[in-house]
Protein backbone atom coordinates (compact mmCIF):
# COMPACT_ATOMS: atom_id res chain seq x y z
CA UNK A 1 0.00 0.00 0.00
CA UNK A 2 2.94 2.32 0.69
CA UNK A 3 4.07 2.45 -2.93
CA UNK A 4 0.49 2.92 -4.13
CA UNK A 5 0.03 6.12 -2.14
CA UNK A 6 3.50 7.38 -3.04
CA UNK A 7 2.71 6.98 -6.73
CA UNK A 8 -0.60 8.81 -6.37
CA UNK A 9 1.03 11.56 -4.33
CA UNK A 10 3.88 12.19 -6.73
CA UNK A 11 1.69 12.01 -9.82
CA UNK A 12 -1.12 14.31 -8.70
CA UNK A 13 0.89 16.69 -6.55
CA UNK A 14 3.43 17.34 -9.29
CA UNK A 15 0.87 19.13 -11.44
CA UNK A 16 -0.33 21.44 -8.68
CA UNK A 17 3.24 22.03 -7.53
CA UNK A 18 4.31 23.16 -10.99
CA UNK A 19 1.31 25.47 -11.16
CA UNK A 20 2.12 26.87 -7.72
CA UNK A 21 5.73 27.56 -8.63
CA UNK A 22 4.68 29.21 -11.90
CA UNK A 23 1.86 31.28 -10.48
CA UNK A 24 3.66 32.30 -7.29
CA UNK A 25 7.39 32.61 -7.99
CA UNK A 26 9.79 33.27 -5.20
CA UNK A 27 10.45 36.94 -4.59
CA UNK A 28 13.59 38.27 -6.25
CA UNK A 29 14.91 41.81 -6.44
CA UNK A 30 13.33 43.50 -9.45
CA UNK A 31 15.57 45.01 -12.11
CA UNK A 32 12.68 46.77 -13.81
CA UNK A 33 12.50 50.38 -12.61
CA UNK A 34 8.79 50.53 -13.50
CA UNK A 35 7.88 47.68 -11.11
CA UNK A 36 10.50 47.84 -8.41
CA UNK A 37 9.07 49.08 -5.15
CA UNK A 38 5.44 49.12 -6.31
CA UNK A 39 2.77 48.41 -3.65
CA UNK A 40 1.81 45.07 -5.28
CA UNK A 41 5.42 43.91 -5.40
CA UNK A 42 6.10 45.01 -1.86
CA UNK A 43 2.94 43.35 -0.55
CA UNK A 44 3.80 40.04 -2.24
CA UNK A 45 7.33 40.09 -0.87
CA UNK A 46 6.11 41.00 2.61
CA UNK A 47 3.49 38.24 2.51
CA UNK A 48 6.04 35.59 1.60
CA UNK A 49 8.45 36.81 4.26
CA UNK A 50 5.68 36.79 6.88
CA UNK A 51 4.62 33.24 5.97
CA UNK A 52 8.20 31.96 6.07
CA UNK A 53 8.84 33.64 9.40
CA UNK A 54 5.70 32.15 10.95
CA UNK A 55 6.63 28.63 9.80
CA UNK A 56 9.92 28.81 11.69
CA UNK A 57 7.99 28.96 14.97
CA UNK A 58 6.16 25.66 14.27
CA UNK A 59 7.83 22.56 15.72
CA UNK A 60 8.71 19.76 13.24
CA UNK A 61 6.55 17.37 15.28
CA UNK A 62 3.55 19.73 15.48
CA UNK A 63 0.50 18.82 13.36
CA UNK A 64 -0.03 21.22 10.47
CA UNK A 65 -2.92 19.32 8.82
CA UNK A 66 -5.71 17.38 10.52
CA UNK A 67 -8.07 15.33 8.34
CA UNK A 68 -11.17 14.15 10.14
CA UNK A 69 -12.72 11.00 8.71
CA UNK A 70 -9.48 9.60 7.28
CA UNK A 71 -7.91 6.85 9.34
CA UNK A 72 -7.20 3.80 7.14
CA UNK A 73 -4.07 5.27 5.61
CA UNK A 74 -1.27 7.26 7.22
CA UNK A 75 1.04 10.01 5.90
CA UNK A 76 3.89 7.50 5.69
CA UNK A 77 1.78 5.40 3.28
CA UNK A 78 0.84 2.47 5.49
CA UNK A 79 -2.60 1.07 6.26
CA UNK A 80 -4.19 0.53 9.65
CA UNK A 81 -7.51 -0.75 10.99
CA UNK A 82 -10.39 1.68 10.65
CA UNK A 83 -11.56 3.64 13.66
CA UNK A 84 -15.22 4.50 14.01
CA UNK A 85 -16.65 7.73 15.34
CA UNK A 86 -14.93 10.95 16.30
CA UNK A 87 -11.56 9.23 16.80
CA UNK A 88 -11.16 8.65 13.06
CA UNK A 89 -8.68 11.27 11.93
CA UNK A 90 -5.20 11.63 10.44
CA UNK A 91 -2.67 14.28 11.38
CA UNK A 92 0.30 15.36 9.28
CA UNK A 93 3.20 17.01 11.07
CA UNK A 94 5.29 19.81 9.71
CA UNK A 95 8.20 17.41 9.10
CA UNK A 96 5.97 14.95 7.21
CA UNK A 97 4.41 17.66 5.06
CA UNK A 98 7.77 19.26 4.20
CA UNK A 99 9.04 15.86 3.03
CA UNK A 100 6.15 15.83 0.54
CA UNK A 101 6.93 19.38 -0.60
CA UNK A 102 10.61 18.52 -1.03
CA UNK A 103 9.66 15.54 -3.21
CA UNK A 104 7.31 17.37 -5.57
CA UNK A 105 8.15 21.10 -5.38
CA UNK A 106 11.46 21.81 -3.63
CA UNK A 107 11.59 25.40 -4.91
CA UNK A 108 7.96 26.30 -4.20
CA UNK A 109 7.56 29.53 -2.19
CA UNK A 110 6.06 29.47 1.28
CA UNK A 111 2.85 31.00 -0.04
CA UNK A 112 2.23 27.89 -2.19
CA UNK A 113 2.17 25.50 0.79
CA UNK A 114 -1.57 25.76 1.38
CA UNK A 115 -2.34 24.92 -2.25
CA UNK A 116 -0.05 21.90 -2.11
CA UNK A 117 -1.55 20.87 1.24
CA UNK A 118 -5.09 21.05 -0.16
CA UNK A 119 -4.18 18.68 -2.99
CA UNK A 120 -2.37 16.38 -0.58
CA UNK A 121 -5.51 16.15 1.56
CA UNK A 122 -7.52 15.19 -1.52
CA UNK A 123 -5.00 12.46 -2.32
CA UNK A 124 -5.06 11.01 1.17
CA UNK A 125 -8.86 11.12 1.24
CA UNK A 126 -9.07 9.27 -2.09
CA UNK A 127 -6.46 6.75 -0.96
CA UNK A 128 -8.39 6.19 2.27
CA UNK A 129 -11.51 5.37 0.22
CA UNK A 130 -9.41 3.07 -1.98
CA UNK A 131 -8.24 1.20 1.10
CA UNK A 132 -11.86 0.75 2.21
CA UNK A 133 -12.85 -0.60 -1.20
CA UNK A 134 -9.84 -2.93 -1.38
CA UNK A 135 -8.73 -1.65 -4.80
CA UNK A 136 -5.20 -2.87 -4.16
CA UNK A 137 -6.53 -6.40 -4.65
CA UNK A 138 -7.63 -5.68 -8.24
CA UNK A 139 -5.29 -7.43 -10.77
CA UNK A 140 -5.36 -4.41 -13.12
CA UNK A 141 -4.30 -2.09 -10.33
CA UNK A 142 -1.38 -4.30 -9.41
CA UNK A 143 -0.19 -4.35 -13.03
CA UNK A 144 -0.45 -0.56 -13.32
CA UNK A 145 1.47 -0.20 -10.09
CA UNK A 146 4.29 -2.40 -11.38
CA UNK A 147 4.55 -0.37 -14.58
CA UNK A 148 4.47 2.90 -12.65
CA UNK A 149 7.30 1.72 -10.43
CA UNK A 150 9.40 0.99 -13.51
CA UNK A 151 8.64 4.47 -14.83
CA UNK A 152 9.65 6.05 -11.51
CA UNK A 153 12.91 4.12 -11.59
CA UNK A 154 13.63 5.46 -15.08
CA UNK A 155 12.72 9.02 -14.11
CA UNK A 156 14.94 8.85 -11.04
CA UNK A 157 17.79 7.56 -13.21
CA UNK A 158 17.30 10.47 -15.63
CA UNK A 159 17.44 12.97 -12.76
CA UNK A 160 20.61 11.41 -11.40
CA UNK A 161 22.27 11.38 -14.83
CA UNK A 162 21.33 15.04 -15.28
CA UNK A 163 22.73 15.99 -11.88
CA UNK A 164 26.00 14.19 -12.57
CA UNK A 165 26.28 15.74 -16.03
CA UNK A 166 26.03 19.24 -14.56
CA UNK A 167 29.17 18.74 -12.48
CA UNK A 168 31.44 20.58 -14.93
CA UNK A 169 34.67 22.32 -13.93
CA UNK A 170 35.85 25.67 -15.30
CA UNK A 171 38.84 23.92 -16.86
CA UNK A 172 36.55 21.53 -18.75
CA UNK A 173 34.48 24.45 -20.00
CA UNK A 174 37.58 26.27 -21.27
CA UNK A 175 38.86 23.13 -23.00
CA UNK A 176 35.50 22.66 -24.73
CA UNK A 177 35.53 26.30 -25.86
CA UNK A 178 39.05 25.98 -27.29
CA UNK A 179 38.31 22.68 -29.06
CA UNK A 180 34.99 23.78 -30.60
CA UNK A 181 35.59 27.27 -32.01
CA UNK A 182 32.92 26.93 -34.71
CA UNK A 183 30.22 26.48 -32.04
CA UNK A 184 30.91 30.03 -30.83
CA UNK A 185 31.55 31.66 -34.21
CA UNK A 186 29.55 34.74 -35.20
CA UNK A 187 29.28 36.53 -38.53
CA UNK A 188 27.93 40.00 -39.30
CA UNK A 189 26.05 40.00 -42.58
CA UNK A 190 24.75 42.20 -45.36
CA UNK A 191 21.97 40.55 -47.35
CA UNK A 192 20.36 41.19 -50.73
CA UNK A 193 17.03 39.50 -51.43
CA UNK A 194 15.83 38.92 -54.99
CA UNK A 195 12.24 37.66 -55.07
CA UNK A 196 10.99 35.60 -57.96
CA UNK A 197 8.97 37.61 -60.49
CA UNK A 198 5.19 37.42 -60.27
CA UNK A 199 4.94 35.95 -63.81
CA UNK A 200 8.13 33.93 -63.69
CA UNK A 201 7.59 30.49 -65.14
CA UNK A 202 4.02 31.24 -66.31
CA UNK A 203 3.23 30.26 -69.89
CA UNK A 204 2.12 33.01 -72.25
CA UNK A 205 3.84 35.82 -70.31
CA UNK A 206 7.22 37.46 -70.61
CA UNK A 207 9.52 35.68 -68.18
CA UNK A 208 11.27 37.82 -65.60
CA UNK A 209 14.73 36.34 -65.09
CA UNK A 210 15.28 36.69 -61.35
CA UNK A 211 18.46 34.63 -61.58
CA UNK A 212 20.06 37.10 -63.96
CA UNK A 213 19.04 39.99 -61.72
CA UNK A 214 20.51 38.12 -58.72
CA UNK A 215 23.80 37.49 -60.55
CA UNK A 216 24.09 41.18 -61.43
CA UNK A 217 23.28 42.18 -57.84
CA UNK A 218 25.99 39.85 -56.59
CA UNK A 219 28.58 41.41 -58.92
CA UNK A 220 27.63 44.91 -57.77
CA UNK A 221 27.81 43.91 -54.09
CA UNK A 222 31.25 42.35 -54.63
CA UNK A 223 32.37 45.54 -56.39
CA UNK A 224 31.47 47.66 -53.36
CA UNK A 225 28.22 49.27 -54.54
CA UNK A 226 25.93 50.55 -51.77
CA UNK A 227 23.80 47.52 -50.74
CA UNK A 228 20.71 49.64 -50.13
CA UNK A 229 20.88 51.01 -53.70
CA UNK A 230 21.31 47.47 -55.05
CA UNK A 231 18.30 46.20 -53.09
CA UNK A 232 16.13 49.11 -54.26
CA UNK A 233 17.14 48.58 -57.88
CA UNK A 234 16.32 44.87 -57.66
CA UNK A 235 12.77 45.60 -56.55
CA UNK A 236 12.37 48.25 -59.25
CA UNK A 237 13.53 45.83 -61.98
CA UNK A 238 11.06 43.23 -60.75
CA UNK A 239 8.31 45.88 -60.48
CA UNK A 240 7.75 44.84 -56.86
CA UNK A 241 5.49 47.32 -55.08
CA UNK A 242 6.38 46.32 -51.53
CA UNK A 243 9.06 48.19 -49.57
CA UNK A 244 12.54 46.66 -50.06
CA UNK A 245 13.91 45.01 -46.92
CA UNK A 246 16.92 46.41 -45.10
CA UNK A 247 20.21 44.92 -46.21
CA UNK A 248 21.65 45.14 -42.70
CA UNK A 249 21.15 41.57 -41.56
CA UNK A 250 23.12 41.85 -38.33
CA UNK A 251 25.12 39.31 -36.34
CA UNK A 252 24.22 35.64 -36.77
CA UNK A 253 25.44 32.41 -35.25
CA UNK A 254 25.12 28.83 -36.39
CA UNK A 255 21.52 27.70 -36.21
CA UNK A 256 20.12 31.14 -37.04
CA UNK A 257 20.07 30.58 -40.82
CA UNK A 258 18.53 27.84 -42.96
CA UNK A 259 21.03 24.93 -43.18
CA UNK A 260 21.73 25.46 -46.90
CA UNK A 261 22.47 29.15 -46.26
CA UNK A 262 24.50 28.52 -43.11
CA UNK A 263 26.90 26.11 -44.80
CA UNK A 264 27.79 28.62 -47.49
CA UNK A 265 27.87 31.71 -45.27
CA UNK A 266 30.18 30.32 -42.58
CA UNK A 267 32.59 29.11 -45.26
CA UNK A 268 33.16 32.71 -46.39
CA UNK A 269 35.90 35.01 -45.16
CA UNK A 270 35.28 38.65 -44.13
CA UNK A 271 34.60 40.76 -47.21
CA UNK A 272 33.60 37.79 -49.39
CA UNK A 273 30.22 37.56 -51.12
CA UNK A 274 28.21 34.38 -51.62
CA UNK A 275 26.75 33.21 -54.89
CA UNK A 276 22.98 33.71 -55.14
CA UNK A 277 21.39 31.02 -52.97
CA UNK A 278 18.04 29.85 -54.35
CA UNK A 279 15.00 28.94 -52.32
CA UNK A 280 11.25 28.65 -52.93
CA UNK A 281 10.61 32.40 -53.07
CA UNK A 282 13.73 33.84 -54.65
CA UNK A 283 17.48 34.26 -54.24
CA UNK A 284 19.58 35.50 -51.35
CA UNK A 285 23.07 36.98 -51.54
CA UNK A 286 25.20 37.43 -48.42
CA UNK A 287 28.32 39.47 -47.74
CA UNK A 288 30.32 38.69 -44.62
CA UNK A 289 31.21 42.03 -43.04
CA UNK A 290 32.81 40.55 -39.93
CA UNK A 291 33.63 37.19 -38.39
CA UNK A 292 34.73 36.36 -34.87
CA UNK A 293 34.80 33.73 -32.17
CA UNK A 294 32.83 35.16 -29.27
CA UNK A 295 34.90 35.83 -26.11
CA UNK A 296 35.04 33.00 -23.59
CA UNK A 297 33.49 35.01 -20.77
CA UNK A 298 30.50 35.83 -22.97
CA UNK A 299 29.69 32.20 -23.79
CA UNK A 300 31.00 30.41 -20.71
CA UNK A 301 27.56 29.41 -19.42
CA UNK A 302 26.47 28.32 -22.88
CA UNK A 303 29.56 26.12 -23.18
CA UNK A 304 28.75 24.55 -19.82
CA UNK A 305 25.19 23.79 -20.97
CA UNK A 306 26.53 22.21 -24.14
CA UNK A 307 28.84 19.94 -22.15
CA UNK A 308 25.99 18.95 -19.83
CA UNK A 309 23.72 18.23 -22.79
CA UNK A 310 26.41 16.16 -24.48
CA UNK A 311 27.04 14.11 -21.35
CA UNK A 312 23.33 13.40 -20.89
CA UNK A 313 23.05 12.26 -24.49
CA UNK A 314 26.12 10.04 -24.19
CA UNK A 315 24.74 8.45 -21.02
CA UNK A 316 21.40 7.80 -22.72
CA UNK A 317 23.09 6.28 -25.75
CA UNK A 318 25.18 4.06 -23.50
CA UNK A 319 22.29 2.45 -21.64
CA UNK A 320 20.15 2.22 -24.79
CA UNK A 321 23.00 0.50 -26.65
CA UNK A 322 23.43 -1.88 -23.72
CA UNK A 323 19.90 -3.28 -24.10
CA UNK A 324 19.23 -5.42 -27.17
CA UNK A 325 15.62 -6.43 -27.63
CA UNK A 326 14.40 -9.25 -29.87
CA UNK A 327 10.75 -9.43 -30.89
CA UNK A 328 8.69 -12.44 -31.92
CA UNK A 329 7.45 -11.55 -35.41
CA UNK A 330 4.89 -14.33 -35.26
CA UNK A 331 3.22 -12.45 -32.43
CA UNK A 332 3.98 -8.80 -33.20
CA UNK A 333 4.07 -9.00 -36.98
CA UNK A 334 6.84 -7.48 -39.15
CA UNK A 335 8.59 -4.36 -37.96
CA UNK A 336 7.25 -1.05 -39.27
CA UNK A 337 8.59 2.50 -39.18
CA UNK A 338 5.73 3.75 -37.00
CA UNK A 339 6.52 5.60 -33.77
CA UNK A 340 6.10 3.34 -30.70
CA UNK A 341 3.51 4.54 -28.18
CA UNK A 342 4.80 6.30 -25.10
CA UNK A 343 4.50 4.46 -21.80
CA UNK A 344 4.64 7.73 -19.88
CA UNK A 345 1.22 9.38 -19.57
CA UNK A 346 1.38 12.95 -20.81
CA UNK A 347 4.95 12.63 -22.07
CA UNK A 348 5.64 14.92 -25.02
CA UNK A 349 7.45 13.67 -28.15
CA UNK A 350 10.36 15.97 -27.29
CA UNK A 351 10.62 14.43 -23.82
CA UNK A 352 10.69 10.90 -25.33
CA UNK A 353 13.43 11.85 -27.78
CA UNK A 354 15.63 13.41 -25.11
CA UNK A 355 17.80 16.51 -25.53
CA UNK A 356 19.14 17.55 -28.96
CA UNK A 357 22.79 16.73 -29.74
CA UNK A 358 25.31 19.06 -28.17
CA UNK A 359 26.17 21.97 -30.38
CA UNK A 360 22.90 21.91 -32.30
CA UNK A 361 19.72 23.75 -31.36
CA UNK A 362 16.40 22.00 -31.03
CA UNK A 363 14.04 22.06 -34.01
CA UNK A 364 11.85 24.60 -32.25
CA UNK A 365 14.81 26.84 -31.46
CA UNK A 366 16.16 26.58 -34.98
CA UNK A 367 12.77 27.37 -36.47
CA UNK A 368 12.37 30.39 -34.24
CA UNK A 369 15.85 31.63 -35.09
CA UNK A 370 15.50 31.33 -38.86
CA UNK A 371 14.31 34.38 -40.77
CA UNK A 372 12.87 33.86 -44.22
CA UNK A 373 13.87 36.22 -47.00
CA UNK A 374 10.32 37.59 -47.13
CA UNK A 375 10.65 38.65 -43.49
CA UNK A 376 14.08 40.24 -43.14
CA UNK A 377 15.47 40.40 -39.64
CA UNK A 378 16.50 43.62 -38.03
CA UNK A 379 20.14 43.98 -37.05
CA UNK A 380 20.99 42.95 -33.52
Amino acid sequence: MKLKIQVLTLGLLSSVAVAAQTATPAATPSTNPTTQGTPANSAATAGQASTAAAAVNVSPDAPVITINGVCEVTPNATTKPAQAGAGCKTQITRAEFEKVVKAVAPTAPATARRQIASTYVQILSAANEGAKLGVEKDPEFAEQLTLTKLQLLGQAAARKISAQAQDVTDAEVKTYYDQNPSAFEEVTLTRIFVPRGANEGTQGTAAVDSKTIADNARQQLAAGTDPEKIQKAVFEQLKTTTEPPSTKFGAKRRGALPPAHEQKVFALKPGEVSDPIPDSIGYVIYRVDGKQQLPFDQVKEEAKRRITQQRIQEAQQKFVAGSKAEYNDSYFGPETASQPPSLAPGASPAARRGPPPAGRPSAAAAGAAQTTPSQPAKPK
